[in-house]
């Protein structure tokens, strides 16, 4: 509950920090969902089975913290400003963890139907999460330095865009890779799939630290 006497300030604040805990989950989600890859690319079906258990619940996480947000947002009204930014914020990473979560839930069926994937487009695939994972993770860090340093902030919002760069030049490299290997259509689909959800992670990850951005300049 809101009382009078709480500030702008203090109510920004307190949001952000959920905000915090919800980027902080998502890169979680995304650690779990690279590892998961791994996994699949050592054909440890067991492990694979794990990594994605672990990051569906990781997501029924984050829903709650989208959830607490909401809640917050809604009960602060035209208190906050910037409630829509922060609205845009959580659903732009509440995205990442849907895209993360429609990755793992193909490749585990795959797994479970055992399709007998190219090992060398997995390994691919898992050099680019790899990327996405750097990257989700210094969004994670933009975020936090909003709490201290909003220069810093956008200073590293800027490696989050050169990573994006790197993950739509590899992803484009594997998609034509992915052509040209005289695959089997299921396959083809299927690994083509999870690669476009892996670079729409990443353009997420710029997304957010747009909105970031737009925090930092609103103070």
């Amino acid at each position: 509950m809101t009382f009078p006497i709480e500030t702008e300030a203090t109510i920004k604040r307190r949001i952000l920090e959920v905000c915090q805990g919800q980027a902080r989950t998502i890169v979680d989600i995304v650690r779990e969902l690279a590892l998961m890859v791994d996994s699949a690319v050592e054909k440890k079906g067991k492990a694979t089975q794990t990594h994605y258990e672990a990051m569906l619940k990781l997501v029924g996480e984050n829903d709650k913290l989208r959830a607490t947000l909401i809640e917050e947002v809604a009960s602060v009204g035209s208190l906050l400003i910037s409630r829509e930014d922060f609205l845009r914020l959580m659903f732009r990473m509440g995205a990442i963890a849907d895209y993360a979560e429609a990755v793992g839930f193909r490749l585990m069926g795959a797994t479970d139907r055992k399709w007998k994937l190219e090992k060398k487009f997995i390994q691919r695939l898992s050099e680019i999460l790899s990327l996405v994972l750097s990257e989700v993770t210094r969004m994670k860090e933009t975020l936090h330095s909003l709490s201290f340093d909003r220069d810093k902030a956008v200073e590293l919002s800027r490696s989050v865009e050169e990573l994006e760069r790197k993950i739509d030049t590899e992803s484009r490299n594997l998609d034509f890779e992915i052509l040209s290997g005289k695959l089997p259509l299921q396959e083809v689909f299927l690994l083509r799939d999870m690669a476009e959800r892996a670079e729409r992670i990443a353009d997420l990850g710029v997304e957010v630290v747009d909105l970031i951005r737009v925090l930092a300049l609103t103070g």
